[in-house]
């Protein structure tokens, strides 16, 4: 095993970009239902849980505005 010397510099090389993803492993078709309701089931308590944040973020005009609204001049005369 060799070290490294203290102010050895580190190559900076960018990563390899992959031209394609890696391939999906192999699983049986009772491993996929199973892993398909696992995550039907999590997203379902998520919305549950975390339901009124999630419909805040998605709904702005639902959020009451910083600051009042200009006064319209159409009504006053001069």
């Amino acid at each position: 095993m060799t070290r490294r010397h203290k102010h050895a510099k580190v190559s900076r090389a960018a990563p390899k970009i992959m031209s394609r993803p890696p391939p999906l492993p192999e699983m049986s078709d009772e491993a996929a239902a199973q892993i398909q309701q696992l995550l039907c089931d999590w997203l379902l308590w998520f919305s549950a849980a975390y339901g009124e944040q999630i419909r805040r973020c998605n709904e702005p005009w639902a959020v009451p505005p910083r600051e009042p609204p200009p006064a319209h001049r159409i009504d006053a005369p001069f």
